[in-house]
């Protein structure tokens, strides 16, 4: 009888011990670049009922549908010169979502929202009279666009709360929100 230690057992035995160490190696390595790579606050999140406006904003449907990618957290991105915002993510039944729908700046942080390029013609509209809530900033990126290069960029200087949506697709609960304070 073979000693049970040796043969080809044995040997797919430790070769499947050695798969089990590297591939849990492997997946701490990309575990632990996930969460240095990207763009916001390393994955930090408040809660975002500490933002009324914002959470009635994006969860009430007075105007336009409520953001089914909100889920209540706003990105912590506080500290950052510059952020992105990504316009024609998924969500809301198809690419008609901002990515992230909410997130929180220092003030004078640039906010650059760039085009996807998918869901359609898309822009940014920050305007108090079609929103539910104070928003305290206004702007616009003017009239929709169908593009992957299009982008607009706001220098938000002071704390408030600027509630944004698309125009095209309010209807379906493309919206958002920028909450300016300090950390």
């Amino acid at each position: 009888m073979p000693d049970s230690r040796s043969g080809p057992r044995a040997a797919s035995g430790r070769g499947v011990a050695r798969r089990r160490v590297l591939r849990g190696t492997a997946v701490g390595a990309v575990v632990a670049l996930a969460g240095c790579a990207g763009g916001g606050g390393g994955g930090d999140t408040l809660p975002g009922s500490d933002y009324p406006a914002v959470d009635e904003w994006l969860t009430e449907t007075a105007v336009g549908d409520s953001d089914d990618t909100y889920g209540g957290r706003v990105v912590d991105s506080r500290g950052q010169d510059a952020i992105d915002v990504d316009v024609g993510s998924e969500g809301n039944g198809g690419f008609y979502a901002f990515g992230p729908s909410a997130v929180a700046v220092s003030p004078g942080t640039t906010v650059t929202w760039r085009w996807t390029g998918e869901g359609g013609a898309h822009n940014v509209e920050a305007e108090a009279d079609e929103q539910i809530g104070e928003s305290d900033f206004e702007f616009s990126s003017g009239e929709a666009v169908d593009s992957d290069e299009e982008t607009f960029e706001q220098t938000l200087d002071r704390a408030g709360v600027a509630l944004y949506h698309c125009e095209p697709h309010l209807s379906v609960g493309m919206k958002g929100a920028v909450v300016v304070a300090e950390e």
